[in-house]
């Protein structure tokens, strides 16, 4: 019977830098790997507030992606 494994998750967090000539965000992204599956979701937002209170931009948004392995 076929199962998912978790491999790997990150976090991105994506930074608005400016503006582009039409007006829309232009945004930078910062990954930090090594997130561990059973991470709350306040404890991401916690540590994505933090460490966006160290840049100069606003944070944008904060995704966390996970990979898992099918395992036949």
């Amino acid at each position: 019977m076929a199962a998912y494994n978790f491999e790997e998750a990150s976090l991105k967090l994506l930074f608005e830098t400016g503006l582009d000539e039409l007006g829309m965000p232009v945004l930078t992204s910062k990954t930090i790997r090594n997130v561990r599956d059973d991470v709350e979701v306040e404890k991401l937002a916690t540590v994505s507030q933090a460490i966006a209170s160290l840049s100069k931009y606003p944070l944008n948004q904060a995704k966390k992606s996970e990979t898992e392995v099918i395992e036949f």
